[in-house]
């Protein structure tokens, strides 16, 4: 859909995944860095080749501000991860099912309001007599305060017991 007579139409605006492909990064639990290699999609173009070094790949396609920010929202997903573990403990294995879900919704759906950082901001200063943030910096920072702050009701929700009645209700 992006791409034009000259490639990628969005190429200085792609996401995380587009720049880093076809390498594959991961962080453990520990904080501790590594990267692999993506087969290639089988429409790329791409060339690829073994000389170079990853970090020179690296700060060639501008990565180190989304591995930042993804490193800023880390520890917020883990814990709706441990959380949606808790409500049902073969989510984690259902967990490409419900990514390929949220990929059939139709144009336009969101698969939460949450994941719309503007919208959960402006609800979340409305909830608490905030004034909207000015800058990118703090609407970030609050984006993540706001779903700690939900992540808090949730768990004062969460009754010994509760997490066992929902699952055996569904």
């Amino acid at each position: 859909m992006f791409l034009n007579g000259r490639g990628c139409g969005v190429h200085q605006d792609r996401p995380l995944a587009c720049r880093i492909y076809p390498l594959a990064r991961w962080v453990s639990p520990e904080g501790e860095e590594s990267f692999g290699h993506l087969a290639a999609h089988p429409q790329s173009a791409g060339v690829y080749g073994v000389g170079g070094k990853v970090i020179d790949y690296l700060e060639d396609q501008g990565l180190m501000p989304y591995f930042e920010m993804g490193d800023r929202y880390g520890p917020i997903y883990r814990r709706m991860v441990d959380m949606l573990h808790r409500f049902d403990a073969q989510a984690n294995e259902r967990r490409a099912d419900f990514r390929r879900a949220l990929d059939d919704m139709s144009e336009g759906s969101i698969g939460s309001p949450w994941l719309d950082v503007d919208a959960a901001v402006a609800a979340y200063c409305g909830a608490e007599g905030l004034s909207p943030p000015e800058s990118v910096e703090t609407t970030i920072k609050m984006h993540i305060e706001a779903l700690g702050a939900w992540l808090d009701e949730m768990d004062a929700e969460d009754e010994p017991g509760k997490c066992e009645e929902q699952t055996d209700r569904n």
